[in-house]
């Protein structure tokens, strides 16, 4: 019991095995400031693609949904005509 509070009093020595850097960092590296100013301008077009993108897919199902509606009397036993002949083909 007495050796354990003896130990408990006495001051622990710590050791680091790596001690903090003693320089200041003000600011940004100049390799990340290159960086940011090469990936702006990528990822901008990059997004300004993806929109285009996204509008054009918009403006082609607005377009195509109604002709598939007009021509489904049509499009409907053609698919099921060709799927037939795909099928009748595959199993001979």
């Amino acid at each position: 019991m007495a050796d354990r509070d003896r130990d408990r009093n006495q001051p622990q020595e710590i050791q680091l095995l790596h001690p903090p850097p003693h320089y200041r960092q003000t600011g940004p590296s100049t390799t990340q400031i290159v960086a940011v100013l090469t990936l702006l301008p990528v990822g901008g077009s990059l997004l300004a693609l993806a929109a285009l993108t996204l509008t054009g897919t918009l403006i082609g199902l607005s377009i195509a949904i109604p002709l598939f509606f007009i021509f489904s009397p049509v499009i409907v036993p053609a698919t099921i005509a060709i799927s037939m002949a795909v099928a009748g083909f595959l199993s001979s």
